[in-house]
């Protein structure tokens, strides 16, 4: 869409009567919201209420958001649109934080292993982290009963859903390995968009850029960066998984790898 139309679109949007302007926006824009959506949202079960729920944000306060674009400015309108929508979507998906649907194979499991699941693939806890965590709502539960349980949650995981996993432990990772803080709005208050979608496009482009980094990294680095920030294993444990010895090596060898990292990203 012309920026001339579009001029005469946010203005309809601010008009009395603008059910119309909302639904030729939906019209022209619905498919590249839905994209961004569905990017970011994995789980398609999710993506319909997502999609609602970025819609309703859209047109929320009068749609307040959309008539804060100013036509003229240093973003292209479908950038800075897209901006926004990822805003919402990592609104709705911190909202869905601690209450993801459990996949169906997952949910037909006992109790226990439910919980074995949250601690080990969710929380991305280490074993012996999860079992101690265990210990408290499963009284007289053993690290065998445990190892058990993770067999039997492998054996019902599909790839699809073993990828799904491993890309929200690797946004953990990325945020965590280099002090990437994702500050978009999270919260119950989704009326602040801030950053603003230009310094989000700047934000998206640094995270792309930490994401082909670490996979540039030499597979044992890159071992050595999961352990410590996606399984948050202590040193001395990561010490002894990488027969690297003594916790302050451990913690130089990743510090050298950070700093590379650094040099890369800057």
């Amino acid at each position: 869409m012309p920026d001339k139309p579009l001029d005469q679109l946010l203005e309809m949007l601010s008009s009395r009567d603008p059910e119309e302007a909302w639904r030729l926006f939906v019209a022209e824009y619905g498919p590249a919201i839905l994209q961004v959506v569905r990017h970011l949202e994995q789980d398609a079960d999710q993506v319909p209420d997502c999609f609602q729920f970025v819609c309703a944000g859209l047109s929320a306060k009068s749609f307040r958001r959309l008539r804060k674009f100013q036509p003229g400015g240093p973003a292209v309108f479908s950038t800075w649109l897209r901006a926004v929508v990822r805003n919402l979507c990592l609104d709705w998906r911190r909202k869905q934080v601690g209450r993801h649907r459990l996949f169906k194979s997952i949910s037909q499991l006992s109790g226990f292993d439910q919980e074995v699941f949250r601690h080990l693939y969710e929380q991305r806890l280490s074993v012996e982290e999860a079992f101690q965590s265990l210990r408290a709502a499963f009284p007289g539960v053993t690290h065998a009963r445990v190892t058990e349980s993770q067999m039997r949650i492998d054996r019902e995981l599909t790839p699809n859903q073993r990828r799904l996993l491993d890309e929200r432990a690797y946004r953990q990772v990325g945020q965590s390995a280099v002090g990437f803080e994702d500050t978009s709005p999270i919260g119950p208050d989704v009326s602040d968009p801030s950053p603003n979608p230009e310094a989000q496009v700047l934000l998206e482009e640094r995270a792309t850029a930490l994401r082909h980094a670490l996979a540039h990294l030499p597979e044992r680095e890159q071992l050595l960066i999961r352990l410590r920030f996606e399984q948050e294993l202590t040193l001395e444990q990561v010490g002894k998984l990488l027969d690297l010895g003594n916790a302050q090596r451990v913690e130089r060898q990743i510090k050298a790898v950070l700093a590379r990292l650094r040099e890369v990203m800057n």
